[in-house]
C-alpha cells in the first residue's frame, strides 16, 4: 500500500502533523511519502524518514505558478504511484490529488479548520474526486452534502 500524505506550508502542515502523530497507532499504514509546497515545510516531514516531494506554490493570485505545480504534481503522482492520499489541502495539493486520482488513487481531503463559514475553494473543486471529504465544523456538512464532520484536528 502506497500511502502518501501532503499539506501546504504553515497551518496545513501543522494540522497534518497533529493528525499523524495523535493517531499514529490508528493508521493502518505508515506514510510512504510526503508532498508539500515549500522546502521549509519539507523539513518538517524529513524527520519521518520517507521521501518528500516539493510541488511549489501557486494560487489564484499566482496563475503562472500553476503550470509549474501541475507539471510537478503529475510527476509526483507518476513517481510515487499512491494508492491513498490524505491531505489537509491547498491549491497545489488539490492539483496533486487530481493527478493521483486520475492514476487510480483514493483521495481523503481534510478541509482546513480555518474554513469556518464555507469550504475552501480547493476543497470545493476536489470534492467530487474524493473518496472521503472531511470538514472541521459541523455546520459545514449541511452546506456541503457528501462531506463528513468528525471533529477538529486542533
Amino acid at each position: 500500500m502506497r500511502f502518501v500524505v501532503g499539506a501546504s506550508s504553515g497551518g496545513h502542515v501543522n494540522e497534518l502533523l497533529v493528525l499523524l502523530r495523535a493517531g499514529k497507532e490508528m493508521w493502518p499504514f505508515a506514510p510512504s511519502a510526503y508532498v508539500t509546497t515549500m522546502t521549509i515545510s519539507a523539513k518538517a516531514f524529513e524527520s519521518e524518514g520517507c521521501p518528500v516531494v516539493v510541488l511549489g506554490e501557486a494560487d489564484r493570485k499566482k496563475l503562472f505558478g500553476i503550470f509549474k505545480v501541475v507539471i510537478n504534481a503529475w510527476r509526483a503522482a507518476r513517481d510515487l504511484r499512491p494508492d491513498v492520499v490524505v491531505t489537509t489541502g491547498s491549491a497545489p495539493l488539490a492539483l496533486f490529488c487530481f493527478c493521483a486520482r486520475i492514476r487510480g488513487a483514493k483521495i481523503i481531503w481534510i478541509d482546513s479548520v480555518a474554513q469556518v463559514d464555507k469550504m475552501s475553494l480547493s476543497g470545493r473543486l476536489i470534492k467530487p474526486f474524493t473518496s472521503l471529504c472531511f470538514v472541521q465544523w459541523p455546520d459545514l456538512v449541511a452546506k456541503n452534502p457528501g462531506t463528513v464532520y468528525a471533529g477538529e484536528l486542533y
